[in-house]
């Protein structure tokens, strides 16, 4: 398909419009007020929720980030008491995160708080549109390199 395509051009707008509206629900239910958090800084909790406990190198790789841009957010978020990062006892390259359990009271108030818009989203649609869709997204979350999941 081609970049300037119409069906490119479409599917890139839908992409930027539920972008929109899913980052303007958050502030708008404010999760990120609540919290004290950015967006990325929850976007990196709910990774680490699912993956804990995870090495800083495949948390980087799952958000398709580099290791620096984990270590900045890993500790400033270990700043505030929600993260928590140990060496492994037998290779002292790696490290190990987690969440404390302040880090998972945030992790429940960002899922609580993002369940509502999922599904808000997910009422406009039939059974079997939500399972397409879910199928589409993860397909196309994998194509982009994202494989947290």
């Amino acid at each position: 398909m081609a970049l300037t395509s119409p069906r490119c051009i479409q599917v890139n707008q839908a992409l930027f419009s539920l972008a929109h509206a899913y980052e303007s629900r958050m502030h708008r239910e404010k999760v990120t007020k609540k919290t004290g958090l950015t967006l990325y800084d929850c976007a990196l909790l709910m990774v680490l929720g699912q993956l804990a406990p995870v090495s800083a190198a495949r948390l980087a790789q799952a958000m398709d980030v580099g290791p620096s841009t984990v270590s900045t957010y890993v500790r400033r978020l270990t700043k505030k008491g929600l993260t928590l990062a140990e060496r492994d006892t037998k290779d002292r390259r790696v490290w190990w995160l987690r969440l404390t359990p302040l880090g998972e009271d945030f992790h429940r108030q960002i899922l609580a708080g993002t369940a509502r818009y999922t599904r808000d989203i997910l009422s406009a649609l039939t059974e079997e549109e939500q399972q397409t869709l879910h199928t589409l997204l993860l397909k196309a979350s994998h194509g982009l390199g994202f494989t947290w999941q």
